[in-house]
This record gives C-alpha cells, sequence and structure tokens, in this order.
C-alpha cells in the first residue's frame, strides 16, 4: 500500500541514478498534489581537492563552485515547475556542503521532516564502495523515515 507522503526529499547529485530518484519523486508529488519537494544536492567537502592529492582548493574556487551549483539548482527549480506544472510554493531547493551521507540522514531530513527521501542507486565500482560506501547504502540504514532508492541499468 502506497503512503501519503507529505514531505519529499530527494538528493541530486548530477548522476544517472540521481535523474531517475529525480523522476520518481516528480511522480509521487504529481499523485500527491499536496505534498511538499525538497531537492537537496549536498558538496562533498572532502572532494573540493586538486585532484586526490590533498590540497584544497582555495576560497575563490570554493566560491565559484558555490555559484555554479547554487545556479544550477534555481534552474533546476524552474524547470520542474514549469515542465512539471508543479506548484512552486511546494518545490524548494537546497544547497548544502559536507559528507552527503551525513548531511541528509542526520542533518536535513531531521530538520525538514521528510517522511519519503528518494535516493539513486550507487554509480561507485565494487571497489569504490568497499573503501569509502554509497550513500544510498548509508541512507538506507540510518534514514529516520522511508527510503526509495531508484535504480537504473
Amino acid at each position: 500500500m502506497m503512503s501519503n507522503y507529505q514531505r519529499i526529499l530527494v538528493a541530486v547529485d548530477g548522476s544517472k541514478g540521481a535523474q531517475i530518484a529525480l523522476e520518481h519523486a516528480i511522480e509521487i508529488v504529481k499523485r500527491n498534489p499536496q505534498a511538499h519537494l525538497d531537492i537537496l544536492r549536498v558538496i562533498d567537502i572532502n572532494a573540493l581537492e586538486y585532484g586526490g592529492a590533498g590540497i584544497a582548493l582555495d576560497g575563490a574556487k570554493v566560491y565559484e563552485l558555490e555559484q555554479a551549483n547554487e545556479q544550477y539548482m534555481f534552474d533546476l527549480n524552474t524547470q520542474l515547475v514549469e515542465q512539471y506544472h508543479l506548484d512552486a510554493a511546494k518545490v524548494h531547493v537546497h544547497l548544502r556542503f559536507g559528507n552527503p551521507k551525513t548531511v541528509i540522514v542526520h542533518d536535513f531530513q531531521p530538520e525538514y521532516q521528510n517522511d519519503l527521501l528518494i535516493v539513486g542507486s550507487t554509480g561507485k565500482n565494487f571497489i569504490q564502495r568497499m573503501v569509502v560506501g554509497s550513500v544510498a547504502a548509508y541512507v538506507i540504514q540510518n534514514a529516520g523515515c522511508d527510503v526509495l532508492v531508484a535504480k537504473f541499468e
């Protein structure tokens, strides 16, 4: 039986899995017109270094990255509202810095009290999942709400 979700969170990172997760979120919101859609992009602070050499980006580069991501999220919001005829007052985009696993599960979801969290299945290979783990696996194990993992082929 499908629950009547009120506050849906979808995490996006530019991957194919995240795109499919967003498509699932849109379909759920369209079936539940009273639902709010939170779209979250987390910029991984551990990835903000030159080529994995441990050299942090300078403040200007971080600001440039933040501005580009803010514009991307603003454009995404506009596109979704216009293309899918969603209620603009019920679609919100968010940008955060941090570890995506902990930001999604321990910071954002409890703060916004989302009752459904949608993530894309991992785009990482087996070795990457073994070393750092996938965001999807962490979310499934630790989320305080229902989780839908959108798979892609």
